[in-house]
């Protein structure tokens, strides 16, 4: 059971950095969602009576799946948002 409370922390933490990065939000954003990450997993695991090294690597491990979805999305969305400017003729400003 807790291996399984665990995979569904990483999920949320991938989709909320992949959230942010879509918003387009600033790098203060992803710090202060590393704040509360840690939050919110230090309790979390206390209430699980993890062992503390074990506590630490999974801390050690979300806080990246937090900023390299937060970094895929933000690309994936200037990407996106470049490709649509690519097909607007400068000329006449039209598709």
């Amino acid at each position: 059971m807790e291996g399984l409370n665990m995979v569904w922390l990483y999920v949320a933490t991938a989709g909320a950095g992949a959230l942010l990065g879509l918003l387009r939000l600033r790098v203060p954003a992803i710090v202060w969602g590393s704040v509360v990450l840690m939050a919110i997993t230090i309790p979390l695991v206390a209430l699980g009576h993890w062992p503390p090294l074990e506590t630490v690597i999974n801390l050690l491990l979300l806080l990246p799946t937090l900023q390299f979805s937060y970094l895929a999305a933000l690309l994936l969305s200037s990407a996106t948002r470049v490709a649509s400017r690519d097909r607007v003729d400068a000329s006449t400003r039209r598709m």
